[in-house]
């Protein structure tokens, strides 16, 4: 079998006391986009790159032990698994998601788990729980994976996904994502 690499997001809604309303399927992630691989150039090489953050500047941007860094902590916007509602198609050349919400969204703490379920597959899961507290329904479409780079206190977007889900107000969504390595 030929080695594969590849990334799924799924989502698990509950309801305000935790009862699971709603498991959707594990389902591709769009890309892996151009800063994913610049990140790891950076890593790789040693050699600066010139990426483009969130923000939409170009960043000169070197070696960190913080490259791949998406542990958003609880109520951190700019930092781990992020949604939005924008619905253009991806691009290799996204930097950003198309319309990030965060007003009355409670966002939790990223969390992270290797797993190996057989000899041949590894893989990361990062999950991040948000709450609707917007007194309707959130329309989330596009989810990011974003890491901050300490060296240069910006954001950076390593994926950018269309993921289509209606969450009802006070709904806890459950993101995560999995990355998968198979030999």
């Amino acid at each position: 079998m030929p080695f594969k690499i590849k990334a799924e997001i799924r989502a698990e809604l509950r309801d305000r006391h935790g009862k699971l309303i709603r498991r959707l399927p594990w389902k591709p992630a769009n890309s892996l986009l151009k800063q994913f691989i610049q990140c790891l150039a950076i890593q790789a090489s040693q050699v600066n790159q010139t990426i483009k953050l969130v923000s939409g500047a170009d960043q000169s941007v070197g070696a960190s032990p913080d490259a791949f860094r998406v542990d958003g902590a609880a109520a951190d916007t700019i930092k781990g698994i992020v949604i939005g509602t924008g619905t253009n198609p991806v691009t290799m050349t996204d930097y950003k998601l198309q319309t990030q919400v965060t007003t009355n969204i409670t966002h939790g703490t990223t969390t992270f788990a290797v797993e190996n379920p057989d000899a041949n597959t590894w893989r990361l899961t990062i999950a991040r729980i948000f709450t609707n507290n917007t007194g309707g329904t959130l329309n989330i479409r596009e989810v990011g994976l974003y890491n901050k780079v300490v060296v240069v206190a910006a954001a950076i977007c390593l994926d950018r996904s269309l993921y289509s889900v209606n969450v009802a107000n006070s709904v806890a969504i459950t993101l995560t994502y999995r990355i998968t390595a198979t030999l």
